[in-house]
């Protein structure tokens, strides 16, 4: 296996392949024989954004493309265009075997903001890529290195995904499907694969969603009905029906269901369990895989549902046998299917059947949760999610509440698997933390969710590939952004840390990292350092800056006349992309303020912000009596 990338120039193009095994770097430059001659060893290729990208510039040059043919090509592909729609792609006739990284990871997540989040150097080449004329040697050098750099990115990334690529291979060799296909295909095409599934006809009956017989539909308010019987209205065009939604109250608990799924949850809420009074989590084992099976929701364009219910069946019994490979590769199936079912690309596509996995979903945990609170006096709703349902209440509801669940579950087939909870601090129904009786809180949410290793002061640009079993997850989603600022909201509410303690006692920098990114939609992006403009990269790692010199970073819109901020970063920021600064150089108090605030919103403590007017008139006194100092005036 080899882990390739290529960068294009108006009369150079250059191609790196590392060995994956062996480390060692093939770098050819403006020879197309000899990406031929590499070629023939018939290895298969690694890229990131390969299969938009790299591929076809790679087919070209198989294909004795000059380099201002593979130009042309490059700028068509990154203007937007895909690249097999190229007239000379289109005629190009090669094949070889690859794999894409960028497969199943976070949308919208670029190979340099992964480098970012992973504290490796993103410095980009001062090498200017819509240069008129050929490289020099210098430039060359330049360009070869930062190549190497960011195929030595995608190895790491590579690395982390391991345990994702490996489900991959199980799946294939499952279904008799070669290594090299079954890695090339993404998770919900090698799922239709496994599961058989041929796409033979095209469904129209997506909103002929019929109720379930034994819902006990007169816990479930009417309302909630009277909006899911509109599917049936053919008048209301299909956007309008899809991106609707419903909100009501379950007591204090806000909730609204949609056509994505159910969500609700007490805001600002924090509770304590005491002596009398327990708070509980109930989740629905594998809901979503269950509701294809028990409610007879499977995709019609698999042979048998029964093949679904047998993968399920063969993945419990291998997760009791200890079979961690085998039961891993068909959790991918389990949890692909799904979305496959309403992907009308995908061979599973029956959107029908998706649709009714979605809405019965919600309407059970919502008879459920309804018969709850009509029947348990002192029960409180603090969350309602896709898959689950958290209360608190009294003891002397227990006997109950037990009774309703049990009577659910014998009903329905469902399983529910129960936490119980000795403190809830929420925000919201996406961001919470949950403080079992015992084990490990469980954290959720884009402020509190943070890091991929399970040691914060693991530095990843410096880890070697044999030593990545330290880090956790596939890597889906990378997020190392103000890692300290979450680990300071946990360590408070959890073991009552001061947030300043946790901030101040750090001395990891990479803790303290912030990821700026541009879209594409601007053209450009800047920093104001002593008044003056300065041109910065696309993506930037930042800190807080103690020197007043520096100011923040903006972004120039592609159509928009105004500069915009870029958002959540510092009024005073410093960039270090290649990792030189110190923690001396960190305005750490910046951090704390932060913190602080994000405690308050969680409690939900509101701040008022200072009045504007008020602030720019004490700006301008102070402006005009700086004003007159300089001119010698008293």
């Amino acid at each position: 296996m080899y882990i390739f990338d290529c960068e294009v120039f108006k009369y150079d193009w250059l191609f790196v392949f590392k060995n994956a095994s062996s480390g060692e770097y093939t770098v050819i430059h403006n020879d197309n024989e000899a990406v031929k001659a590499f070629m023939q060893q018939e290895d298969v290729l690694a890229g990131f954004n390969n299969k938009n990208y790299d591929n076809h510039i790679l087919k070209a040059v198989l294909c004795d493309a000059d380099p201002e043919t593979i130009k042309t090509i490059s700028d068509f592909i990154i203007s937007g265009h895909n690249g097999w729609e190229h007239p000379f792609i289109q005629a190009s006739k090669c094949y070889f075997d690859s794999f894409d990284l960028m497969d199943d990871t976070q949308q919208g997540l670029s190979l340099k903001a992964i480098e970012a989040h992973l504290g490796i150097n993103i410095k980009e080449t001062d090498v200017d890529f819509n240069l008129d004329r050929p490289l020099t040697s210098e430039e060359l050098d330049l360009t070869i290195r930062y190549c190497k750099s960011d195929v030595d990115a995608t190895e790491k990334l590579m690395f982390l995904r391991q345990n994702y690529l490996e489900n991959k291979l199980t799946l294939g060799r499952v279904k008799g499907i070669s290594d090299t296909k079954a890695l090339y295909m993404t998770n919900a095409k090698l799922t239709a694969a496994y599961l058989d599934a041929k796409r033979t006809v095209e469904y129209t009956d997506e909103r002929d969603y019929r109720y379930p017989d034994n819902l006990l539909r007169e816990y479930i308010p009417q309302e909630v009905f009277d909006f899911f019987d509109k599917l049936h209205d053919k008048s209301i065009p299909d956007d309008v029906i899809f991106n609707s939604n419903y909100t009501f109250k379950i007591g204090d608990c806000e909730c609204t269901v949609a056509y994505g799924g159910i969500h609700g949850a007490i805001p600002c809420y924090r509770e304590r369990a005491t002596d009398e009074r327990s708070i509980r989590n109930k989740d629905v084992g594998s809901y979503y895989p269950h509701l294809m099976t028990l409610d007879g929701y499977c995709s019609r364009n698999i042979p048998n549902p029964t093949i679904y219910a047998e993968m399920l069946e063969k993945r419990m019994a291998a997760k009791k046998a200890g079979d961690g490979a085998t039961a891993n590769a068909l959790k991918l199936v389990a949890n692909t299917t799904y979305g496959a079912m309403l992907n009308q690309y995908n061979d599973l596509f029956d959107p029908l059947m998706g649709r009714s996995v979605c809405i019965t979903g919600q309407l059970r945990l919502l008879e459920l949760a309804f018969h709850l609170v009509r029947e348990c006096p002192t029960l409180k709703v603090i969350q309602l999610n896709t898959d689950g349902i958290m209360v608190s209440l009294d003891n002397s509801d227990l006997e109950t509440y037990f009774a309703i669940c049990d009577e659910w579950q014998e009903r329905t087939g469902f399983e529910l698997e129960e936490d119980c909870i000795k403190e809830i601090v929420q925000k919201d129904v996406n961001n919470y933390i949950e403080i079992p009786n015992s084990g490990k809180p469980k954290i959720k949410g884009g402020r509190l969710v943070r890091g991929i290793v399970t040691n914060m002061k693991l530095d990843l640009s410096t880890v070697c590939p044999t030593d990545w079993e330290q880090v956790k997850g596939g890597a889906f989603n990378i997020n190392n952004d103000a890692v300290i600022v979450a680990k300071a909201i946990v360590d408070y509410f959890v073991d009552d840390v001061p947030v300043e303690k946790t901030i101040t006692d750090c001395q990891e920098v990479l803790m303290f990292q912030l990821i700026a990114k541009v879209s594409s939609k601007y053209t450009e992006a800047f920093q104001i350092v002593d008044g003056q403009k300065i041109p910065i990269q696309r993506c930037n790692r930042v800190y807080a800056s103690t020197d007043m010199r520096n100011g923040t970073l903006y972004k120039v819109h592609a159509t928009k006349s105004n500069d915009n901020k870029i958002p959540n970063l510092p009024e005073h920021c410093v960039i270090d992309n290649d990792n030189h600064l110190t923690i001396a150089d960190i305005d750490k108090a910046w951090y704390i303020r932060l913190a602080k605030r994000y405690i308050k919103d969680f409690l939900g403590i509101v701040v008022k912000k200072p009045n504007g007017n008020r602030v720019r008139a004490i700006k301008k006194r102070i402006n005009k009596i700086l004003e007159d100092n300089s001119n010698g005036s008293k």
